[in-house]
C-alpha cells in the first residue's frame, strides 16, 4: 500500500483521503502512514516497518516471580515491589 501511495505522490495525485483510507485499512493512524511514506521516500523501502517486540530477560522474570508478578514501574526500579 505504501508503494501505491508513493507512486501517487510522485505523480502529483496523492491526497489526504488516500492516506486516510490506507490508515483505516491497516489499522494505523494517519500520522503513522505519513511517516511510512516519508521513510519510503528516504530509504526506498516500501513495506511497513517491522516492529521488533520486547523480550523479557531471565533476570526480570526472576524478579517478577519474587514479587508475585506485581512489580510496578518506578517501584520496580527502586527495588520495592508490591505483593
Amino acid at each position: 500500500m505504501v508503494r501505491r501511495l508513493l507512486e501517487r505522490q510522485q505523480a502529483g495525485e496523492l491526497a489526504t483521503r488516500h492516506v486516510r483510507a490506507v490508515a483505516e485499512v491497516v489499522g494505523a493512524s494517519e500520522r503513522t502512514v505519513w511517516r511510512w511514506l516519508e521513510q519510503a521516500k528516504t530509504t526506498g523501502r516500501v513495506e511497513a516497518p517491522f516492529r521488533q517486540g520486547y523480550a523479557v530477560s531471565d533476570e526480570v522474570w526472576e524478579l517478577l516471580g519474587e514479587a508475585g508478578g506485581q512489580c510496578l514501574g518506578a517501584e520496580a526500579s527502586a527495588g520495592g515491589c508490591r505483593r
